[in-house]
């Protein structure tokens, strides 16, 4: 990329060829206020905070943040000249600006309130009647004060170029200008909080924030959201050892629930005691009286049936060393590898075989983006916003598969309007023979022409879709795939080894002489065990099967002994001889590895709630009851011994990815999804769009419990 060479403040500095003079300020040190300014955003030039000067031009001052650099230009950011121009500017915002920081919940990081401190304004020269608006408290969890809004149009352009949405936009003119949704309705979006986040004043607040705490008051843990398999990276801000609020690390994305799910934590439904069955009632109980009673069901099972007639089914909710040290719990304590986890249904046929995921902030780097489900945005939001992002930034061509209308649909290049099977088909065939009309003509010319695609695999696959999908990419050059993966930890529970036919790492299992071993049963067929007999009794950590699908609640009924370990007493917990209560996990460390094979760290909290432990002492102490000699102290040994046995984690540093060539089953043709004949297929519906659906903790969230009847922001 071709430079340019320029001075800022005295200072000689070397940009790109179209980096804007803020770019050069920024690259110097040189510091240069702003309001209406973001990186995520296009430049926009309305607050006119940061203007500067430059040397030899017609209009002495210019904005930095939209006035592209030069060569042997000279720039002045600081002069007694500009600085009293940037007084007057800050004078003129305050005109009618409410003065009620010490009842604003942005007060302490509002970027309007630091600078009238930083610029040292005094009594105001100008006297105009505030023209105070009410608050609009109609839409859910997000709160609009009109009054305290400076126009800057943050939220209008990130709700446009970065979600696609376009929920906000000026309305009115002159004096009258605000901000506005079409009409003045409440709010009907993804209510991703983005726009709370990016206003630099009190104009856009959270009701779960308001009136909680200041920001100074604030202790950050940086931790994991676990909502979905993207794994994006948050804050948990929290006072006095209770969260306050979510927000994203750094400059990332958060969705509804990343931002506003976390509350589920805090649920009336969390297990504070273990329990134990008494004739019809579940009664709180000891710890120890607990895993006595599982100790000795297990033992007496396992001696009476063989441990095969045991089965444990993992979560994708558990960290990385709990899923480890679950699976080491079923293989080496009781003996068995029926071990599994249900969340293998709601997965991509080809997940890690053929389909290994590609970074995700990379998907705008491709010359066109092909998306094969049109619930990608509702299931992997922040996978939806790089495609948006792709689009609306980087100016790259999306063709869409989609048989409705949603969001994508107002920015693809071409869509195909057919089903993603149907699409599919119609696509491979113009493709192979280059006959086409219409849209799927002008699909086929984006993609023959394309170096790089980024192909966005469906969140489910049957084997002839999955057929498909590699004939298409067959046909299409750089072809990275971006799988959909609904849950969080899924990636990392599978590379643990919970799974029937793989030990950690993708190992064939072998038997303690390390002869290889047959594959144990897997989920559905644990579960099915139950109504033929072939299995006694089943082992739960941190999944509802019976909250997601009805019908297996008859099954787990028929076990003779069934333990549930999990955060609230579940519709399957109501069904347990025992139940455990875990540890959320905002509640204990540990790490995550997300669809990007990406390896994150969880940073704890808040303290375990009532007497609830994490999974993995919890998992230690059953063994140490059962004979083992299990003695882990923190989940960093847990970590040490998984880098030790499962060769992709030996050096794999947090934040960075562990490389698809290293995997055992790359290249091979291993299908990591489980079949079901209908079994937990269909998703659980809490909400009105998936978006605000996700099963066992969203349902106990009363946060997003608010905003669940909303429809469509098409």
């Amino acid at each position: 990329m071709p430079m340019i060479k320029l001075t800022v403040d005295g200072k000689v500095v070397e940009v790109p060829a179209g980096a804007t003079i803020l770019d050069a300020a920024n690259a110097v040190g040189s510091r240069v206020p702003t309001l209406c300014h973001d990186n995520k955003l296009h430049p926009f030039g309305a607050c006119r905070i940061c203007l500067v000067e430059v040397q030899g031009t017609p209009r002495k001052f210019t904005p930095s943040c939209t006035t592209p650099a030069a060569d042997n230009m000279v720039v002045t950011t600081t002069s007694p000249a500009i600085i009293d121009i940037r007084r007057t500017v800050l004078e003129l915002l305050l005109i009618k600006h409410p003065l009620d920081c010490p009842v604003c919940d942005k007060a302490g990081e509002c970027t309007l309130q630091d600078l009238v401190h930083e610029y040292g304004l005094g009594k105001p020269r100008f006297d105009a009647e505030k023209g105070y608006l009410p608050p609009d408290y109609e839409s859910p969890v997000i709160e609009r004060n009109i009054s305290r809004c400076v126009l800057c149009g943050k939220c209008v352009r990130i709700c446009d170029e970065q979600n696609g949405v376009a929920e906000w936009a000026f309305t009115r003119r002159g004096t009258k200008a605000r901000i506005s949704t079409d009409f003045d309705r409440p709010l009907d979006c993804e209510f991703c909080g983005e726009c709370v986040e990016i206003c630099p004043v009190g104009a856009l607040t959270t009701r779960q924030f308001k009136y909680k705490a200041r920001s100074w008051n604030l202790d950050k843990s940086p931790s994991v959201c676990n909502y979905c398999g993207c794994g994006c990276p948050v804050n948990y801000e929290t006072r006095d050892g209770r969260i306050m609020r979510v927000s994203p690390l750094r400059e990332n994305y958060l969705c509804s629930k990343g931002r506003f799910g976390w509350d589920a934590v805090h649920s009336e439904e969390r297990l504070a005691t273990p329990k134990v069955r008494q004739g019809d009632q579940l009664v709180d109980c000891t710890w120890d009286e607990a895993l006595n009673v599982i100790a000795t069901n297990l033992n007496v099972i396992k001696n009476k049936r063989g441990a095969d007639a045991i089965g444990g089914l993992g979560s994708t909710r558990t960290t990385n060393e709990e899923s480890y040290l679950f699976q080491k719990f079923m293989r080496t304590v009781v003996g068995t590898n029926n071990v599994d986890m249900l969340a293998r249904i709601k997965v991509p046929k080809g997940l890690n075989s053929a389909f290994f995921s590609g970074e995700l902030a990379k998907v705008g780097e491709h010359d066109a983006v092909l998306v094969l489900d049109k619930n990608v945005g509702e299931l992997n939001p922040s996978l939806g916003i790089e495609i948006v992002r792709a689009v609306n930034k980087f100016a790259k061509p999306l063709v869409l598969v989609n048989d409705g209308f949603n969001k994508f649909n107002k920015i693809a290049s071409a869509v195909i309007e057919k089903g993603t099977g149907e699409g599919m088909d119609d696509l491979a065939a113009a493709l192979s023979s280059g006959k086409a009309e219409g849209a799927l003509a002008k699909a086929v010319a984006i993609l023959k022409g394309a170096k790089s695609v980024a192909l966005i695999v469906p969140a489910m696959l049957s084997a002839k879709e999955f057929t498909r999908v590699k004939e298409i990419a067959g046909m299409l050059g750089g072809v990275t795939y971006y799988p959909i993966v609904r849950r969080s930890n899924f990636q990392g529970s599978l590379d643990m080894g919970v799974h029937p036919g793989f030990a950690p790492g993708y190992v064939a299992t072998k038997d303690a002489a390390g002869a290889p071993q047959l594959a144990g049963l897997n989920g559905v067929e644990m579960l099915q065990g139950l109504a033929s007999g072939k299995m006694a009794a089943l082992f739960i950590m941190g999944d509802d099967p019976a909250g997601s699908d009805a019908k297996t609640a008859d099954l787990l009924r028929k076990a003779e002994f069934l333990v549930v370990q999990d955060i609230y007493l579940t519709e399957t917990a109501k069904l347990a001889h025992v139940v455990l209560p875990a540890a959320s996990n905002v509640e204990k460390s540990g790490t995550f590895t997300n669809i990007e094979r990406r390896l994150q760290r969880l940073s704890q909290a808040e303290k375990p709630f009532a007497e609830s432990k994490p999974d993995w002492e919890i998992l230690q102490q059953l063994a140490r009851k059962m004979g083992s000699q299990m003695q882990y102290a923190t989940s960093e040994e847990i970590l040490a011994e998984i880098r030790s046995a499962v060769a992709l984690y030996k050096d794999l540093a947090p934040g960075a990815v562990w490389e698809r060539s290293a995997s055992p089953l790359a290249g091979k043709d291993v299908d990591l999804s489980l079949p079901s004949d209908g079994m937990l297929q269909n998703d659980v519906i809490t909400a009105e769009r998936l978006l605000f659906s996700s099963g066992t903790s969203i349902s106990r969230s009363k946060e997003m419990a608010t905003i669940r009847h909303i429809k469509s922001f098409a």
